[in-house]
């Protein structure tokens, strides 16, 4: 039988920058000072030179399959096997490639995921947070290593992710993360649990500081304090438990006015102040990783292995992903009929490798207010190929 094989997309050389620190045009797409200098490989590799510098590089320089030794296609294999929740010889075996590849490739996607992370991000546009923890293990299970995100209800955009131990440096670091990628820090509701951290950390992070003034004319000045708009309020969802179960959850409203938070609710849908947007996305990333499992005896054995991975589902949950409670009605009914003779009604699209958007049909949603997180990335100032979960 006769097998066709596909030949990899290449991306456009409008799109592509010189490589060369010392080059003027470093970093410059659309400067038009490429050409193809020949072709290597299997995969058909272009090897480009720069006008401008005279550098000659391959078009995967400083990219995650630079120097990759195996094919394209398999290395997108193991990339997309990783991102399913595959533990590492999982992939390995089912993309038929030595461990050590895995390995090397995990590593490489997170890295470059974190930097397109660092570089998409920015400018956020919100009116709700939501952040959590999620535990998972490094080593052995004597050593937990967590996970942290922040996420925007609206959307269902993760805004930042951290992981280390769970104290007070690990919150103050997300909450930072998460304050210097927004377009307004001081216009939002932050709801999380009741982590004391949160509470002592959000004035300093989020709100606005003055210094006091000094009673008469000796003295040491007073020290900065902050003052928490009426535009800005943080709430805590206690959970009391009893072994595994809860058993009473209590709302703190913690920083903040009671209206501000109300007209946000409002603005949700929320009837009371709850954290589900985040509780459904540790669920998900828990299912994206094998080493995030519950009840289970999976943990990674490395540190850089387990940030690899954390890194690499974020990007494909973000970017990649369809969501269901982000479609988006058509004016006219498309596609197929289903089996309750109607045509489908509900359309999402998903940015594909070759950078254009594959339309995918789904059953209608039973949300009142639903939106295509494409076409509402609450981002200002660049338009990512976001995806639509």
């Amino acid at each position: 039988m006769k097998t066709t094989q596909t030949t990899p997309t290449r991306p456009q050389l409008e799109t592509l920058a010189c490589v060369n620190e010392r080059c003027e045009s470093y970093g410059q797409v659309g400067r038009n000072n490429l050409t193809v200098r020949k072709l290597y490989g299997k995969d058909q590799i272009r090897y480009l030179r720069c006008r401008c510098c005279g550098a000659e590089f391959s078009e995967r320089k400083n990219t995650a399959l630079w120097n990759t030794k195996v094919s394209e296609e398999k290395a997108v294999s193991v990339a997309e096997h990783l991102a399913e929740g595959c533990s590492l010889k999982a992939t390995a075996r089912l993309a038929k490639v030595h461990p050590s590849v895995v390995t090397r490739l995990n590593r490489k996607v997170g890295l470059h995921a974190a930097a397109f992370h660092d570089e998409r991000v920015r400018d956020v546009e919100v009116v709700a947070l939501q952040a959590d923890e999620r535990h998972g293990y490094t080593h052995h299970k004597s050593q937990p290593q967590w996970e942290a995100e922040v996420i925007d209800p609206v959307s269902k955009f993760v805004v930042s992710h951290v992981q280390g131990q769970r104290d007070e440096a690990l919150i103050r670091c997300l909450l930072e993360d998460a304050a210097k990628r927004l377009a307004q820090r001081h216009e939002l509701v932050l709801f999380t649990d009741g982590e004391a951290s949160y509470a002592s950390l959000f004035p300093e992070i989020f709100g606005h500081a003055y210094r006091p003034s000094r009673q008469g004319d000796r003295g040491r000045f007073p020290n900065v304090r902050y003052r928490i708009p009426r535009t800005l309020a943080h709430v805590q969802i206690v959970k009391r438990r009893e072994g595994q179960r809860v058993v009473e959850v209590a709302i703190r409203y913690a920083h903040g006015s009671l209206r501000c938070v109300q007209r946000v609710m409002e603005h949700l849908g929320y009837t009371t102040p709850n954290t589900s947007a985040i509780e459904r996305r540790n669920g998900t990333a828990r299912r994206m990783n094998a080493h995030q499992v519950r009840r289970s005896l999976a943990f990674s054995r490395r540190e850089d292995t387990k940030l690899a991975l954390g890194w690499w589902g974020l990007t494909v949950y973000n970017w990649s992903r369809p969501h269901r409670s982000l479609r988006l009605p058509l004016l006219q009914p498309q596609g197929k009929k289903s089996l309750r003779r109607a045509p489908r009604r509900w359309l999402s699209t998903l940015p594909t490798t070759s950078g254009q958007f594959g339309r995918f049909f789904s059953l209608p949603s039973s949300r009142q207010e639903v939106r295509d997180n494409l076409m509402s990335l609450p981002i200002k100032h660049c338009t990512p190929t976001k995806r639509t979960e």
